[in-house]
C-alpha cells in the first residue's frame, strides 16, 4: 500500500513522536522485522491511512514475544512506530533484527547474570533491543535519542529503545 501520511492526518500514530513533516510525508513502506532466535521474518503495513493496522499489530506483538517462554503481551505501539521511523531514516531494505522485546520475569531473571535490569522495561512490553544491518549501533542510538521517547542504550551490537517516559541514555557515546 502506498499512501501519503503527513502531520495533518487526523490522529496520525507517528505524530505522537513529534517528528518533522518530512519524516512522515513520504510514501509508506512496510516495517521489515526479523527475529533471529526464531528465524521469523515479516513485512507489515503498520498503518491504514491515519489508523493503526490491527492485523499488523498482532504480528508485531508476536514478533516481540518472549521466545524462550513462548509468551506474548501487547507491547507499546510507540515502539513499532519508532522502529518504522528508524528504518525510514536509514533507508534500509533488510529487516530490522528484533533481538529482545517482551520478557517474562523468568527470562529476565535468567538474563540478570548478563546485565538485565531487575525492573526492566522489557517486562512491561515497553522496550526493544534491535539492530539495523550495516548501520553502526552508535549511529542508530544517537538517532533514537533524538526521538525523545524514553530510554536509549547503546551496546556494541545493538540499540536498546524504550518508552519509559523519562529520557535516560547509557552506553558508549551517549
Amino acid at each position: 500500500m502506498a499512501s501519503t501520511l503527513g502531520l495533518g492526518a487526523a490522529m496520525c500514530p507517528l505524530s505522537s513522536l513529534m517528528l518533522p513533516d518530512s519524516a512522515m510525508a513520504a510514501d509508506m513502506v512496510p516495517l521489515r522485522i526479523y527475529n533471529p532466535h526464531t528465524r521469523e521474518r515479516y513485512d507489515v503495513e503498520l498503518f491504514v491511512g491515519s489508523k493503526w493496522n490491527e492485523n499488523a499489530l498482532l504480528v508485531c506483538h508476536h514478533m516481540m514475544r518472549d521466545w524462550r517462554q513462548k509468551k506474548s503481551i501487547q507491547c507499546d505501539k510507540k515502539l513499532f512506530a519508532a522502529l518504522y521511523v528508524v528504518q525510514r531514516k536509514f533507508n534500509i531494505d533488510s529487516p530490522i533484527s528484533l533481538n529482545s522485546g517482551y520478557r517474562t520475569p523468568e527470562t529476565n531473571n535468567m538474563l540478570r547474570e548478563s546485565g538485565a535490569a531487575p525492573n526492566s522495561q522489557h517486562l512491561l512490553g515497553r522496550a526493544v533491543d534491535f539492530a539495523l544491518p550495516g548501520v553502526d549501533p552508535i549511529v542508530v542510538s544517537k538517532y533514537a535519542q533524538s526521538l525523545g521517547m524514553g530510554g536509549v542504550g547503546n551496546y556494541p551490537t545493538f540499540t536498546h529503545m524504550d518508552t519509559r517516559g523519562e529520557r535516560v541514555y547509557w552506553g558508549r557515546g551517549l
